[in-house]
């Protein structure tokens, strides 16, 4: 009689708190409609469209970070019921493996705290992103507002930047290079500990070998640049001995409706 007793007091209170999480997504996704966020972001002058991004980068991204983005909707079910569990092995924190959607509702909506309720908010705003935006929109806004480490956000900055050119040029190992930088954009900063980058890449390429993702072939290919340039086409402009920019992740700090033309100058 007890355990039924607790069992019920604890369904109950996991409802109202996911119902919570609801009105808490409804509420911030009505006040800032994701439409109109993305229609403020491409009003800024280094908003990069889809047809602007080269076709290698576009197959090379989103097989390293999410393989199955156009076969399925936006959210893991598996992969979030896994970070549940490990909210409460690692007292408090959830692991990683977001899908490009559910990552695009977190930098759009949500702080970077690894909670459980920021979890379920991010759910229930990215079935709504889902609904409102084509695959294209999606992946193409994320690029445009994600954090590139060096104080960068967007990715026409971020190809100057490292690569001294324009996302339309990008390569395929260019691709797996910023796949792999937004992983770990300041503790695997391939500018400032290149070999921390390296051993990250490395290990992401051979995670999609194991899975079927590449071949190989690609695998050695991908994997055989010094470790101490990540990339051969490294912007020869970089000063690898600049100091170490602290860098603060908080959210909004790169949305439209902070303006994002300002963004440079309100830190």
């Amino acid at each position: 009689m007890l355990l039924m007793i607790i069992l019920t007091c604890f369904a109950l209170f996991l409802l109202i708190y996911v119902f919570a999480a609801f009105l808490k997504a409804q509420y911030l996704t009505k006040k800032r409609p994701v439409e109109s966020l993305l229609e403020q972001r491409k009003n800024s002058p280094d908003f990069c469209s889809w047809d602007k991004i080269s076709e290698p980068f576009k197959t090379y991204f989103i097989l390293i970070e999410d393989p199955e983005f156009y076969e399925r909707s936006g959210i893991r079910l598996k992969n979030i019921a896994r970070r549940g569990s490990s909210y409460f092995i690692k007292k408090g924190q959830v692991t990683h493996g977001s899908t490009i959607s559910q990552q695009l509702a977190k930098n759009l909506y949500l702080r970077f705290d690894r909670t459980i309720f920021r979890k379920i908010m991010e759910f229930f705003i990215c079935l709504k992103i889902e609904r409102r935006l084509t695959k294209e929109e999606i992946f193409t806004f994320y690029l445009n507002i994600i954090y590139y480490g060096n104080n960068i956000y967007g990715i026409s900055e971020a190809c100057e930047y490292y690569f001294s050119k324009k996302p339309a040029a990008l390569t395929a190992n260019q691709a797996i290079f910023f796949a792999c930088l937004i992983a770990g954009p300041n503790a695997a900063d391939p500018v400032h500990y290149p070999d921390k980058f390296f051993r990250l890449k490395e290990q992401k390429l051979e995670n999609c070998f194991r899975e079927g993702l590449i071949s190989e072939e690609e695998l050695l290919f991908f994997s055989s640049f010094p470790k101490d340039r990540p990339d051969p086409e490294f912007a020869p402009a970089i000063c690898r001995t600049e100091e170490k920019p602290v860098i603060q992740m908080v959210n909004e700090r790169f949305g439209p409706f902070k303006n994002y033309g300002l963004r440079g100058k309100t830190h």
